[in-house]
Formats: C-alpha cells, sequence, structure tokens
C-alpha cells in the first residue's frame, strides 16, 4: 500500500513537471510570436513613414507653420471667405476652402486634449476620398501617425463619414477600429447637426463635396 501510494506521488510529480513545462513552452512561445510581431510592425511603419510622408499630393501643417506670414494670411482668408459665404444675398451660395485652408481649420480645432497634443496635421486629397494624418504626442511619448479615410458619397448630403481608421499603413484591431470609428463619425455627425441647427452660418449647409484639392459647400437660406 505504502509502496503504492508512493509510486503515485512520483507519477503526480512527474505529471505537474510536464505540464509545467508545456506552460511554460507555450508562455515562451507567445512572448517569441509577440516580440516578431511587434518587430515586424515596426519596420512595416517605418517603411511606410519614410515612403508615404514623400509622396506628391501630401500636404502638412509644419510645412505651412514654417513660412509664418503664409499661415497669417490663410487665416485671414478663410474669414474673409466666410464672411462672405454668410452675408451673401443669394439663396444658393458656396464657399470654397482649398487643402491648405481645411489643414488650417483642422490645426485651429485640434486643441490640445488634457495630456494629449497634436504635433502635425498632413493632408492627402483625391475626388470623394481624403485622408487625414495625425501626428500626436502623449505626454513626452511620440504616438504613431494615425490615418483617418474621410469620404463623401456621390450624393447631395452634408454627410462625410470615415471609412477607416489605420496607424501608418497598419490595420488596428477590429474592434478598436470600429469602436474608434464609431467615434469619431458620431462627433462629426453631431457637429453638422449643430451647425445647421444653430444657424452659424446664416445658412443651411446642403452639400459637401471632396475634390482632388478643395472642398465646396453648398448652402442655401
Amino acid at each position: 500500500m505504502l509502496k503504492r501510494t508512493y509510486l503515485e506521488e512520483r507519477e503526480e510529480k512527474s505529471m505537474f513537471k510536464k505540464v509545467f513545462k508545456t506552460l511554460l513552452l507555450l508562455f515562451l512561445f507567445a512572448i517569441v510570436t509577440l516580440a516578431v510581431i511587434a518587430f515586424v510592425s515596426s519596420l512595416r511603419y517605418s517603411k511606410w513613414k519614410e515612403t508615404e510622408l514623400s509622396k506628391q499630393g501630401i500636404t502638412c501643417m509644419s510645412d505651412i507653420t514654417d513660412k509664418t506670414s503664409e499661415a497669417e494670411n490663410l487665416g485671414a482668408t478663410i474669414e474673409d471667405k466666410i464672411k462672405k459665404f454668410t452675408l451673401s444675398d443669394t439663396k444658393t451660395d458656396f464657399i470654397v476652402l482649398t487643402e491648405e485652408e481645411m489643414l488650417y481649420l483642422f490645426s485651429e480645432n485640434f486643441t490640445e486634449e488634457g495630456d494629449i497634443r497634436v504635433e502635425d496635421i498632413c493632408l492627402k486629397p483625391s475626388e470623394g476620398v481624403w485622408q487625414l494624418y495625425l501626428k500626436t504626442k502623449y505626454k513626452k511619448v511620440s504616438v504613431p501617425w494615425l490615418v483617418l479615410d474621410i469620404v463623401k458619397d456621390n450624393i447631395e448630403t452634408a454627410e462625410v463619414y470615415i471609412r477607416k481608421v489605420h496607424i501608418g499603413g497598419l490595420e488596428i484591431p477590429a474592434f478598436l477600429e470600429t469602436r474608434l470609428r464609431e467615434d469619431l463619425n458620431r462627433g462629426i455627425s453631431d457637429g453638422i447637426i449643430m451647425l445647421n441647427e444653430n444657424n452659424f452660418l446664416g445658412r443651411r449647409i446642403d452639400n459637401i463635396e471632396l475634390l482632388e484639392d478643395r472642398v465646396v459647400f453648398k448652402g442655401t437660406r
């Protein structure tokens, strides 16, 4: 009886060691896999940053702010356009903003939120789809570029929406991307509704067109 108990104890210890070794191997495998994924993702992001942001057709706010007079002129030009749009006597009128002017508006409205600060904003416009690039910093830590695909369907409406959110050229996990995209789209929708309901521009915005080098807002009284 004692001998059988001793053998059982040895078998239990041996089984425990096997289970422990298996769990340890699985843990090490998971760590190595995550490390490889992180390394490959880092390489892909670095390559994306070197190639994507140097492409023609991308305009960044940092390029504009380097020319102080140009940035000041943009603010004055936008203010003048909005004033003419608001005071126009015609029933239907339009306000056209260039990509540089849109960048200026984005930079003025992306204020510092707590520990998050926007360092740079870039735009890559095309007809129907504008890509917005955001470079942020959390406290003293620089955060990778966030890319938003802003889309306007080919129908007359003031609705624009974000179709996709990326980190550089990398995909965000679906559940996180969906939640972030929905929150951003809700904010855009609420902003347009508030703009129209409060009649801030003296007109109702009926249509927004995203073109290759400008945005056109159609407003009616």
